[in-house]
């Protein structure tokens, strides 16, 4: 019995058929896994977005309210927020209550600062405020391990008075009330020296605060903030170089521990004003953040943030998502 093989054509079709399912197996199993790359990275996306939106809102929380401006990286521009009606103010910078220190975060209980001054016990012509509840010691020592610092308390904090409905009280010449950007103070108030008294503090005030109202709600304020993209910092600063990770356009930076009332910027400030300081820490908040956007709406604050990515290495499809909070 003789046993016949396969035709020539026979294998021609056997192997075109093979090649047709390959090809259609090959685009399910990549369509399979574009749409599991989708999904992953969504989710991921949708719930990176959220956390992040929800730090910056706690550490915003304790802004001290007239002092949240948008700074041009440009030129060195800037304006208070409510004022902001271009996207070159990409920067967004604020000073906030030193509230670590009030709480008594890793201290004693009961001890900490109340933010009250007893007016009739204050002396105008010694320029004497008697604070009530401040325990020096307790908030130097919060201070400084929040800040990872060894200063006199006088050399970190300073003064800005509530003012009323605690927006605290805005100058006419905006420009020269917080230090921004090599401007003047006018409405940050230093203190030469600090005085325990039982469970107060007399704080011995500068002469700066003379001729100005003083309110009997204050803020403590030992530090501004920013926060900006790699695209509109000084990637070359050495506080950005020090960095265990690496820095991209699309990096969303966290800047804190320096003071404007100083003549202090951030330490990867690119367009640094001539008399200002470099200072400060910085850390890295997310990647892949292709917009972020603050609005300034009555008395709280809008943030938009927008991540963006290939869907997977060398894919042209982009997964984008965008969430926004309020934040009073």
């Amino acid at each position: 019995m003789v046993k016949k093989g396969f035709t020539l054509i026979e294998l021609i079709f056997t192997i075109v058929i093979l090649a047709l399912i390959s090809v259609g197996s090959f685009k399910a199993i990549q369509m399979l896994y574009e749409r599991y790359s989708q999904v992953h990275t969504i989710t991921k996306f949708t719930i990176l977005s959220q956390t992040l939106l929800d730090e910056i809102s706690s550490i915003l929380y304790y802004r001290v309210p007239l002092t949240a401006i948008g700074y041009n990286p440009s030129n060195g521009d800037f304006k208070k927020l409510a004022d902001i009606d271009s996207d070159d103010y990409s920067i967004f910078e604020w000073i906030s209550e030193a509230n670590d220190a009030k709480l008594h975060i890793g201290f004693n209980i009961n001890t900490g600062y109340s933010g009250f001054i007893d007016l009739d016990a204050s002396d105008s012509n010694t320029l004497t405020l008697l604070t009530k509840d401040f325990n020096i010691t307790d908030i130097n020592d919060t201070l400084n391990s929040v800040f990872n610092n060894n200063q006199d308390l006088n050399q970190t904090v300073a003064v800005i008075f509530a003012g009323d409905l605690d927006t605290g009280e805005e100058s006419a010449d905006y420009n020269n009330s917080f230090g921004w950007h090599g401007y003047q103070h006018k409405k940050i108030f230093l203190i030469d020296q600090f005085i325990q008294s039982n469970h107060d503090a007399k704080l011995v005030m500068n002469d700066d605060i003379k001729g100005n109202r003083i309110f009997a709600k204050y803020y403590l304020s030992a530090s501004a903030w920013a926060v900006a993209r790699g695209i509109d910092i000084d990637k070359n600063a050495p506080c950005i170089q020090n960095l265990k990770d690496s820095i991209t356009d699309n990096t969303l930076l966290l800047f804190y521990n320096y003071r404007p009332w100083k003549n202090q910027t951030f330490c990867a400030d690119p367009h640094q004003n001539k008399t200002e300081i470099k200072s400060g820490d910085v850390a890295i908040l997310a990647n892949n953040i292709t917009s972020f956007r603050v609005q300034a709406i009555n008395s709280h604050i809008e943030l938009k943030v927008q991540f963006a990515k290939p869907l997977y290495r060398g894919n042209e499809k982009n997964i984008t998502i965008t969430k926004q909070k309020v934040t009073f």
